[in-house]
């Protein structure tokens, strides 16, 4: 899948396909945080809006006269049933996503960034499913107003559509439509978008304030309670309260504080790489690890005696802050398949962390994660393609493994990698070959900083004879 972006911010057109592991880079103020954000926006808005899907299929339902029937069969008789060929499946997934796309575009993108419409009038996202796979199985139980339910059961062939409890499905016509066409939707497109996750770059700042702004709400609670006792009835809803007490954010600055204000809670939840005991790779690679058994977050060393500490998680680094939400997202709450986007991973750790981590990175992708990050780092980059260097080579020895600090799982191939440099208005995608991403945007800097101290170093014999 494609994704295209049109008058975003700094980002006036381009093309994003994703990867196991896809990598931005690029300087600052290029766009990269206005494409991942509309990209979070909408993966997000398409898992959690029937809604969406329902008005998409009205918007284009000259294009799906057989869900059309189907609907309308399932409210009379209580079940019906369909075989799609694949033409039909194409065209109702090439519709469905340009009309989800579209209504995205129109009605959701400016709140992505919580601002005005006409700051994103002309802003456009779109998708290209040249290259989608055929029908897969899905099955799906959805509850119903009252005591009914719908079944949706397709076996990549047939798809039977049933109301469990259907006395009063005449009652219900507009949850049925609803429900049936997100279910069809899912079935078209859940084999193609993925179920996003962000850790975004003001998580630093999160882990600081989240407590504060848990109290800010609580204000605000307070204060529209005692607001709606008032006899003021120019004010019968204190709008202007809400906009004084309120602050704007983004949502994947708002959904990354309510996911930092879960954690506590997230204690006996297991990820589905839980097993693979990343989070211990964090503990190694800062000397320490992170307890949410109580309300407060904490970070605690690994060391004994008088190295050892146990501290509240505001007073630790900003390194450990920093990744507290990637070793709590690792044990509790990742699940394959998901696309966990993460804004500069490597801010504020050291360059041989940054290397580290770049290896924790490719083996999460070789778990079943897939990967977009933003970054400004060169030495992420490099151990990226050395990784990918590491793959190409037949009959890997321990010792050359030893020799490097790798283990087996410490690859990505190159099919699996996509990277892109945000300049001039857009992205420019870079050629991976056996050899990793070229990446241009970095090495001109080292260059030009190489060129100026050869060209410093070789004037200062003749300044000193002088």
């Amino acid at each position: 899948m494609k994704f295209r972006f049109n008058n975003l911010g700094p980002v006036k057109a381009t093309t994003l396909e994703l990867g196991d592991l896809t990598v931005i880079a690029g300087l600052n103020n290029t766009g990269k945080t206005y494409t991942v954000y509309t990209l979070y926006g909408f993966l997000k808005m398409w898992r959690q809006s029937p809604l969406a899907a329902r008005r998409a299929f009205r918007k284009s339902q000259d294009l799906f006269p057989e869900l059309r029937v189907l609907i309308d069969q399932l409210v009379i008789e209580g079940s019906a049933t369909w075989e799609p060929d694949d033409d039909s499946v194409a065209r109702h997934r090439a519709a469905y996503a340009k009309s989800l796309a579209r209504y995205f575009s129109r009605r959701h993108l400016a709140g992505v960034f919580s601002s005005k419409q006409e700051d994103f009038a002309r802003a456009r996202l779109s998708l290209d499913l040249d290259d989608a796979p055929a029908k897969d199985p899905y099955q799906a139980s959805v509850p119903l107003p009252g005591r009914a339910g719908l079944n949706i059961d397709f076996d990549g062939t047939r798809l039977l559509a049933s109301l469990s409890d259907s006395r009063q499905r005449p009652h219900l016509t507009p949850a049925i439509e609803t429900a049936v066409t997100y279910e069809y939707a899912r079935l078209l497109l859940d084999c193609l978008i993925p179920d996003p996750f962000i850790l975004s770059a003001e998580r630093f700042g999160i882990a600081l304030f989240y407590k504060d702004l848990d109290y800010r709400r609580n204000q605000l609670v307070d204060a529209l309670q005692k607001e709606q006792y008032r006899k003021d009835r120019d004010s019968p809803f204190p709008y202007w309260l809400l906009d004084e007490t309120t602050s704007r954010y983004s949502l994947s600055i708002k959904d990354n504080i309510d996911y930092t204000r879960s954690i506590p809670d997230l204690k006996s939840a297991k990820s589905e790489l839980d097993d693979d005991k990343f989070f211990n790779d964090i503990k190694d690679l800062l000397g320490g690890y992170y307890s949410n058994a109580g309300q407060d977050l904490r970070f605690i060393s690994k060391f004994r005696k008088t190295s050892h500490f146990n501290i509240p998680l505001h007073l630790a680094s900003s390194s450990a802050r920093g990744l507290s939400d990637l070793y709590f997202y690792l044990k509790h709450v990742a699940k394959r398949q998901q696309l966990l986007i993460i804004d500069e991973p490597e801010s504020d750790l050291d360059t041989a962390n940054q290397v580290r981590l770049a290896r924790l990175l490719a083996r999460m992708v070789g778990a079943g994660l897939r990967i977009l990050v933003t970054t400004h780092s060169d030495y992420l980059v490099k151990e990226v393609n050395n990784l990918v260097m590491l793959s190409q080579l037949k009959g890997k020895d321990r010792a050359l493994l030893r020799k490097l600090g790798c283990t087996e799982a410490d690859q990505v191939r190159p099919r699996q990698l996509r990277a892109y440099v945000a300049e001039d208005g857009g992205l420019s995608a870079c050629s991976v070959d056996q050899y990793g991403a070229d990446l241009p945007v970095f090495d001109r800097t080292i260059d030009a900083i190489n060129r100026t101290a050869n060209e410093l170093a070789a004037r200062l014999p003749l300044e000193a004879g002088e």
